[in-house]
């Protein structure tokens, strides 16, 4: 299969599709996923050029995102 971007749907139906041991041609589903996952693609980054990894966090409430927003010097946060 040839996997292109398309959000998150395509995404899922290709790591099934791998998974289950179908052939992608290009970038490997895996691949893709780390890029799309804002965890994964943060773990990577800060493996590979800690230095260079632009200071991130993930929330999931508004609170959190305040607060960690604040944290990391973003102006949504009011620093």
């Amino acid at each position: 299969m040839i996997v292109q971007y398309g959000g998150q749907t395509p995404l899922k139906l290709a790591l099934d599709l791998d998974s289950a041991g179908v052939l992608t041609i290009g970038t490997s589903p895996d691949s893709i996923d780390i890029a799309e996952d804002r965890e994964r693609l943060s773990e990577a980054a800060a493996r590979s050029e800690p230095e260079a990894a632009p200071p991130n966090r993930i929330a999931r409430t508004e609170d959190q995102v305040l607060a960690l927003a604040h944290e990391i010097g973003s102006p949504a946060g009011g620093a």
